[in-house]
Protein backbone atom coordinates (compact mmCIF):
# COMPACT_ATOMS: atom_id res chain seq x y z
CA UNK A 1 0.00 0.00 0.00
CA UNK A 2 1.64 3.30 -1.38
CA UNK A 3 1.70 6.43 0.99
CA UNK A 4 -0.99 8.33 -0.73
CA UNK A 5 -3.31 5.45 -0.13
CA UNK A 6 -2.37 5.28 3.37
CA UNK A 7 -3.19 9.07 3.60
CA UNK A 8 -6.43 8.81 2.30
CA UNK A 9 -7.55 6.26 4.04
CA UNK A 10 -6.90 8.38 7.71
CA UNK A 11 -8.55 11.09 6.29
CA UNK A 12 -11.56 9.20 5.13
CA UNK A 13 -11.37 7.31 8.82
CA UNK A 14 -11.68 10.60 10.06
CA UNK A 15 -14.02 12.13 8.10
CA UNK A 16 -16.54 9.08 8.98
CA UNK A 17 -16.01 9.24 12.72
CA UNK A 18 -15.25 13.31 13.57
CA UNK A 19 -16.93 15.49 11.00
CA UNK A 20 -19.72 13.16 9.59
CA UNK A 21 -21.27 12.88 13.36
CA UNK A 22 -21.25 16.41 13.59
CA UNK A 23 -22.50 17.39 10.50
CA UNK A 24 -25.61 15.07 11.61
CA UNK A 25 -25.80 17.40 14.42
CA UNK A 26 -25.76 20.09 13.13
CA UNK A 27 -28.25 19.62 10.64
CA UNK A 28 -30.43 18.09 13.01
CA UNK A 29 -30.51 21.21 15.31
CA UNK A 30 -31.00 23.25 11.94
CA UNK A 31 -34.31 21.28 11.16
CA UNK A 32 -35.55 21.17 14.57
CA UNK A 33 -35.18 25.20 15.12
CA UNK A 34 -36.74 25.85 11.24
CA UNK A 35 -39.78 22.93 12.75
CA UNK A 36 -40.27 25.78 15.70
CA UNK A 37 -41.86 27.93 12.87
CA UNK A 38 -44.91 26.30 12.41
CA UNK A 39 -45.95 25.19 9.17
CA UNK A 40 -47.34 22.16 7.32
CA UNK A 41 -44.18 19.85 7.42
CA UNK A 42 -43.29 21.02 11.05
CA UNK A 43 -43.67 17.67 12.45
CA UNK A 44 -41.47 15.66 10.02
CA UNK A 45 -38.69 18.32 9.99
CA UNK A 46 -38.99 17.69 13.95
CA UNK A 47 -38.34 14.37 13.70
CA UNK A 48 -36.03 14.10 10.99
CA UNK A 49 -33.88 17.11 12.84
CA UNK A 50 -34.54 15.04 16.08
CA UNK A 51 -33.20 11.23 14.69
CA UNK A 52 -30.24 12.89 12.60
CA UNK A 53 -29.03 14.39 16.44
CA UNK A 54 -30.24 10.80 17.79
CA UNK A 55 -28.32 8.80 15.73
CA UNK A 56 -24.43 10.45 16.72
CA UNK A 57 -25.31 10.73 19.57
CA UNK A 58 -26.88 7.22 20.52
CA UNK A 59 -23.84 5.66 19.14
CA UNK A 60 -21.61 7.71 21.35
CA UNK A 61 -23.75 6.94 24.29
CA UNK A 62 -23.76 3.10 23.56
CA UNK A 63 -20.04 3.36 23.63
CA UNK A 64 -19.61 5.22 27.04
CA UNK A 65 -22.23 2.59 28.14
CA UNK A 66 -20.35 -0.37 27.37
CA UNK A 67 -17.10 1.33 28.83
CA UNK A 68 -18.79 2.13 32.17
CA UNK A 69 -20.25 -0.95 32.02
CA UNK A 70 -16.96 -3.10 31.90
CA UNK A 71 -16.11 -0.50 34.90
CA UNK A 72 -18.21 -1.84 37.02
CA UNK A 73 -17.83 -5.58 36.39
CA UNK A 74 -13.68 -4.38 37.21
CA UNK A 75 -12.85 -5.67 33.39
CA UNK A 76 -10.93 -3.93 30.82
CA UNK A 77 -12.74 -5.02 28.10
CA UNK A 78 -15.66 -3.60 26.53
CA UNK A 79 -19.10 -4.80 27.20
CA UNK A 80 -22.28 -4.33 24.78
CA UNK A 81 -24.81 -2.96 26.68
CA UNK A 82 -27.48 -4.21 26.90
CA UNK A 83 -26.88 -7.26 24.33
CA UNK A 84 -24.15 -8.35 23.33
CA UNK A 85 -22.46 -8.94 26.84
CA UNK A 86 -18.20 -9.29 26.23
CA UNK A 87 -19.00 -11.01 22.76
CA UNK A 88 -18.89 -8.27 20.93
CA UNK A 89 -18.05 -10.07 17.10
CA UNK A 90 -21.59 -10.24 17.01
CA UNK A 91 -22.83 -7.51 14.53
CA UNK A 92 -26.57 -8.54 15.07
CA UNK A 93 -26.03 -7.98 18.71
CA UNK A 94 -24.05 -4.49 18.24
CA UNK A 95 -27.10 -3.43 16.00
CA UNK A 96 -29.83 -4.25 18.23
CA UNK A 97 -27.94 -2.48 20.91
CA UNK A 98 -26.98 0.34 19.00
CA UNK A 99 -30.45 0.48 17.60
CA UNK A 100 -32.00 0.37 20.98
CA UNK A 101 -29.93 3.56 22.29
CA UNK A 102 -30.67 5.69 19.38
CA UNK A 103 -34.44 4.78 19.87
CA UNK A 104 -34.01 5.83 23.40
CA UNK A 105 -32.04 8.88 23.31
CA UNK A 106 -34.40 9.85 19.99
CA UNK A 107 -37.57 9.40 23.08
CA UNK A 108 -35.58 11.15 24.86
CA UNK A 109 -34.67 14.23 22.57
CA UNK A 110 -38.69 14.05 21.35
CA UNK A 111 -40.28 14.51 24.56
CA UNK A 112 -37.82 17.52 25.61
CA UNK A 113 -38.15 19.27 22.77
CA UNK A 114 -42.24 18.40 21.90
CA UNK A 115 -44.08 21.51 20.87
CA UNK A 116 -46.14 23.23 23.57
CA UNK A 117 -49.27 24.32 22.36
Amino acid sequence: MSNLEVILRILLANLVVLVLPIILVVAGILLVIKARKSGPSASTLRCLGISFVALPLGVIVYTIAGIVAARIRGDGHFYGEPFGGYNVSSNAADLKSVLLWVGLLFLVLASLLRTRE
